[in-house]
């Protein structure tokens, strides 16, 4: 890959020189680059192996018993593992009524001091869901606890769980870092994309 070609990516071309920017820009890039590929190449394939499944069905009256796990367990783990692009969206649920009406009211700092403490909220819960989760995807592990089926070992599908969620953190905490010195009046991400327009 040349020099021009490897700087062309938005996210990686930015301005922002600071060490925490770069790390964040490469932990983008690496979510929305390669997690968001890989989930939808996934996607994709697990989609082809469930209509063959189908049609098989249909057509030769033969399936493979543990299809359905594997495609139930395969899709749910994509999803898992795209929770950080999704938080680097700000693209989860979330209920925004009082920010939104301090926001319409002029209160933009109070409603930014919201953000930023749910967001500390989030990093707080993944943190309590790694500590309490890793222990048991362990365990699933050591028993060699299998799916519905007995095809499938369970504890890849858990682990996926925890790395989903860990990368959601991880994403939370730059972004209650960004918000954070935003009310301080600098903006240390200032090419990130303010989703729910929260700018000062």
């Amino acid at each position: 890959m040349g020099e021009a070609a490897r700087f062309t990516h938005p996210v990686l071309c930015a301005e922002g020189g600071t060490r925490m920017a770069k790390i964040f820009k490469a932990w983008l890039f690496f979510q929305e680059r390669i997690v968001g590929a890989l989930a939808a190449v996934v996607l994709l394939l697990v989609t082809v192996f469930a209509v063959t499944q189908v049609l098989s069905r249909y057509l030769l009256g033969h399936t493979f018993h543990w299809g359905q796990d594997t495609v139930t367990y395969i899709i749910v783990s994509a999803t898992f593992v795209y929770f950080g692009a999704s938080q680097a969206k700000r693209a989860h649920l979330a209920v925004t009524a009082l920010p939104d009406w301090l926001r319409a009211g002029g209160k933009t700092k109070l409603a930014l001091a919201m953000r930023a403490f749910a967001l500390l909220c989030v990093v707080v819960f993944v943190c309590g869901f790694l500590y309490w989760g890793l222990p048991g995807a362990y365990r699933t592990w050591r028993m060699g606890t299998v799916s519905e089926s007995l095809a499938l070992p369970m504890w890849p599908f858990q682990y996926a769980l925890l790395i989903g969620v860990a990368m959601m953190g991880i994403t939370a905490l730059f972004q209650f870092y960004r918000d954070v010195m935003k009310l301080f009046g600098k903006d240390v991400f200032p090419w990130e994309t303010d989703y729910d327009e929260l700018e000062l």
